[in-house]
Order: C-alpha cells, then structure tokens, then sequence
C-alpha cells in the first residue's frame, strides 16, 4: 500500500521526469525550509551543551565565558530566539531537545533585550550576522509568519505571540534602559556596570532572567570602571546559586578548523590573555594587594568595643570624588578593629564633616588622621590647607605619618598576623558591616603596564581606583598605634548591658 509519500514522490517524479529530479526537489525544499526555520533546526555542539544544562529554573544570571569563534554568540542568539518564540514554536521539531531544557515559562515573553556595546557591534555582528543574514549558518530569527514585522532601523523584531525583541547600544546611556518589565535580557560583552545594574532593576518584577555572553578580558584590575562580570563570578563561588558560569573553548569547536586553531594557539601562547582567548577564563593581570585577606578569618560580627580602648578615625578626602573615613578601634595588645566606615562622594568638606561628625556620635576619638598630602594643599577659593578646612568644621586632624609606601606594607603587616597563628605583630579585624571596605580590599590590586614589551606585568604599585578605605586603612597602620595598658576593671554582664544600651561602648 502506497503512503502519502509515496504518492507524493510519484507524483513529483511524474512532474519532474525522473526519481531522481524529484529526489533534487525534495531536497530543495527541505533546504529552504531550513533557511526559512533555521532555528527550529539548529543543534548546539556537544560542548557547548553544558550551557543549556547550566540554565537551570533556578538561575537569574547565565554568564558564557568564551573566545573568539568559541560559540558564545551563537548560544546567545539561538536562546534569546527561543525566547521570544516560546516553547509551543518547538514542539515536534528538531531542536525541541534543547529548547525543552530552557527554563521559558509557559506564558511567552512579551519584552526581551539585546544589548550589544556599540551600534556599529549591535547592527554587524549581532542584528546581521546572528539574527538575520547569518555568516556559517541561516540568520536565527524564523521567516515564517511567527514575525510579523522587523523594524531594521529602530532594532525591533515582532511576534505573533505579542512578544517583542529590542535591540539596544551600551554607549547610548542608562536613561536609554529605563522601561518597562523585561523578561529576558542578552548582554554581548562587558558594558559599564551602570547598564547591568539598569537591565538587573527591570527583571525584578517579573522574574526575568539575564544572559551575558563575554570574552573574559576585564579582570579586576583593569577595563571598564567597575568589572562586574568578575564581581558576579566572585559571587557565586561565594555561594550565591542564582549565578552560573559557562566556559567554552575555540578549541572545543568542530567549525574551526584545526590549522586556524593551531595558529591561535601559537598568537597567544605566553601572552597574559591566553587562558581567556582560547578557554574563556577570567585572568587576573597584575595580582591582589592583600593576597591574605581572608573573609573567614579577618571578618568579625560587630562587637562591643571597650570605652577605654584607643579610637582612631582615618579620612581619605577628595574635593568632588569620594571621601572615606575608617574608625579603628586599638585594644591593650594593639590589635586594630575597624568598626565603622563612612563612604560618599559629591560633598563639599563641611557636609563630609558635618556627617562624619553626626557618625560619631558619642564615641571617643583618640587620633584624627587625614591624607598628608591633602591636607597640606590649598583651597583655590579660600587659600587654606585642606586640613584647615576640616579643622575649622569642627574635626582636628592632624596629617597621617606615613612613608614613601603611604602605609601599605605596614598594613600588609597587620593582614598577615591575622592569619599567620606564630606571629607576634598585632592583628587586625573587620566588623562584617563594612561592606564598602570589603569591596575595596577584594579588588585591590596591583598597576600594570597596558603596552608595550611589559604589557600585563605589574608596576609594583597599587592601582589607583576606588581605594578610599584602602588608604585610610594603610595611614592608621602606618601609625602603628599602641593601646593602652589592660584594664584592671572586669564588668558584670548586666554592667556590659547598660553601657552597651548607652552607647558607651562606640
């Protein structure tokens, strides 16, 4: 009995003359209903699987750290596609084994982002080459009638289902990325943290979800203003699980051939980006100040500090930028704890002591310390020393005493005794609220050269960005203060109570 098939080859070859040619035009057909429906098609590789195991139900955030011609791109592309489709698009066709993973609820997206760095990286890279005309495949977006409009110059592709893919530039500014919910947004390389931050807040209300798609060359110490595809990594390996991280490898990929694979290997062998142009590793280009800093050994929970124990506070100042003070806190032994912190940028010196006065509330100050160097430069309006200017606010600082270092390896001193169990050097600790404190000493780090034969090696000084409380920390370790002798007095606990209720503790 002949099956529909059949008859339709019969009747194909019939028309076509031979098996054969009806054979050719089957095909034909086949093919331009895979260019037409490419994504309904595709098949991600064999290693590039591990990122649609990774996007899991419980994942906010995907990062896919890869190389050139790793992949990352097209993963990126075939997600965000599937998206916008929805998971009824795929049922029964090919690519529905790897579709059915994604974690794409059963109401299609209405509002989906693509934010590339740039428009001329926006409209080459992704909205062509991906999205539409394809390089070594179809464009991903379907030709069919699911697309019910494809707005070139504006960036925005519709859907029969309502859904709607926006394409957007990172240079164009956060106000640009002020909107509405966003179900999914696919971020191509590293933006400023300002954008991340924008495309995280329209997320929040609708449980959308975030795929960052990057070549890992921006580490902590050096690139964009703040690296925070880094700080996400940090994250998670701290345990938050809402982050997952995918590497994939040029190497890995079967469309590279392996005469081009061998000449990258051979261009970056040595150089300080290998491990992340050709395995998508984050690399660390000159290394951290305080290697030592250790949250489980230097954090403490905020404690009572003892009224008699000497007081510290240490301010690094600035005229516009961010003024930062550290409160350190120095027990009979001459162990510091730091206690407080104040962090804020855009004030003039009497609002920073107006606030930094207001922070101290009724707690005893020893030593008032301030950046040397500051405090000894002139107001252009007023033609008095910056530590004037403090002083005439109400706090009496006197210039941190500090060496050609500034203090650092006096700091470096105490950050090493804390850890190091035979050490006799004083020890410092960290209430666990300083949270601005922690975020500068775990990004920390070392200068290096940007070009050049040196390119990447370190210049053997910290590098200068975001490092307030760094330096406030390295001009009260640089004083090297002594505390007083133990206290004879032992409190009750109910005495410890009261004066805790009082303040006389802080």
């Amino acid at each position: 009995m002949l099956t529909n098939v059949d008859k339709a080859v019969g009747e194909l070859s019939r028309l076509a003359g031979t098996p054969e040619a009806a054979q050719a035009y089957i095909e034909a057909i086949e093919k331009k209903r895979i260019e037409e429906r490419f994504i309904a098609y595709w098949q991600p590789y064999e290693y590039e699987r591990r990122v649609f195991e990774a996007f899991t139900p419980d994942t906010k955030i995907l990062v896919v750290c890869g190389g050139n011609r790793s992949g990352k791109t097209e993963v990126g592309a075939a997600i965000t596609t599937a998206w916008a489709e929805g998971r009824e698009y795929f049922k029964g066709e090919k690519a529905w084994n790897w579709v059915e993973k994604l974690p794409i609820p059963p109401k299609p997206a209405k509002n989906i982002w693509i934010v590339g760095l740039d428009f001329n990286v926006l409209r080459d890279v992704i909205w062509r080459e991906k999205l539409f005309t394809g390089a070594n495949h179809p464009g991903f977006i379907p030709k069919d009638d699911s697309v019910t409009n494809v707005r070139a110059d504006d960036k925005q592709i519709f859907f029969k289902n309502n859904a709607v893919i926006s394409g957007k530039s990172a240079d164009s500014g956060r106000e640009k990325f002020q909107s509405a919910s966003v179900d999914l947004v696919w971020i191509d390389e590293e933006c400023d943290a300002e954008i991340f931050d924008e495309c995280y807040q329209r997320t929040v209300d609708c449980g959308g979800r975030i795929i960052v798609t990057v070549t890992p060359l921006t580490d902590i110490s050096s690139g964009i203003k703040e690296p925070w595809i880094y700080n996400l990594y940090e994250e998670m390996k701290a345990g938050r699980k809402d982050i997952k991280f995918v590497n994939l490898s040029v190497l890995d990929n079967p469309s590279v051939p392996q005469e081009e694979k061998a000449k990258l290997i051979q261009k970056w062998s040595g150089h300080p980006e290998e491990r992340a142009r050709l395995f998508g590793e984050f690399i660390r280009r000159s290394g951290l100040v305080y290697p030592m800093w250790s949250r489980k050994a230097h954090l403490v929970e905020p404690r009572l500090i003892h009224k008699d124990w000497m007081r510290v506070v240490s301010i690094d100042p600035a005229a516009t930028g961010t003024t930062a003070a550290l409160w350190g806190a120095i027990d009979p032994a001459g162990n510091i704890t730091l206690y407080k912190e104040y962090y804020k940028s855009e004030l003039v010196v009497s609002e920073h002591a107006k606030n930094i006065r207001h922070m101290r509330g009724e707690d005893p100050v020893d030593y008032w310390l301030i950046d040397p160097k500051w405090a000894q430069q002139r107001n252009a309006e007023t033609h008095k020393t910056g530590a004037q200017l403090y002083r005439d606010s109400g706090i009496p600082v006197r210039p941190a005493l500090v060496g050609e270092d500034y203090g650092l390896n006096a700091s470096l001193e105490y950050m090493n005794a804390t850890v190091a169990d035979s050490s006799r050097h004083p020890k410092v600790w960290v209430h666990r609220n300083l949270v601005n404190f922690q975020e500068e000493i775990e990004h920390y780090v070392y200068d290096s050269y940007a070009k050049g034969v040196l390119k990447g090696l370190s210049k053997e000084k910290p590098i200068k960005r975001r490092d307030h409380l760094m330096n406030a920390f390295q001009y009260m370790c640089a004083m090297k203060p002594r505390g007083r002798e133990r206290l004879t007095k032992v409190y009750s606990e109910e005495e410890r109570k009261s004066r805790a209720a009082s303040n006389s503790y802080f």
